[in-house]
């Protein structure tokens, strides 16, 4: 495992189409560190050719700034956007990880 990076797995994704509420894309993941102190977050491909149907998001890790002992560390992962777009699917770079879209109604 690259500790830069982690080890990411248990990918979800789904639109929330509830009536009462806007609707809300989520994506939720497990990261595994190598040590405490680590963050990620998913941000949105700025520049994208994304095709219809489809969201890039960016996987972007913070290492810890202190030392830490070296414990196996999960980290949870949570992306949420308002949106009406229909996705049928969520790639993650740099991975290239695919994550279908669960529409929830």
């Amino acid at each position: 495992m690259n500790s830069s990076n982690g080890k990411c797995s248990h990918w979800q994704a789904w639109h929330d189409r509830m009536p009462g509420s806007k609707p809300t894309l989520y994506v939720t993941g497990k990261c595994v560190f190598p040590t405490p102190g680590y963050s990620v977050k998913l941000e949105p491909v700025e520049i994208s050719v994304d095709p219809p149907g489809v969201l890039e998001l960016n996987r972007i890790v913070e290492a810890p700034t202190d030392l830490a002992i070296q414990v196996l560390t999960e980290v949870e992962v949570r992306y949420s956007q308002d949106t009406d777009a229909s996705y049928q699917q969520v790639n993650i770079l740099p991975e290239n990880v695919t994550i279908p879209v669960r529409e929830v109604s």
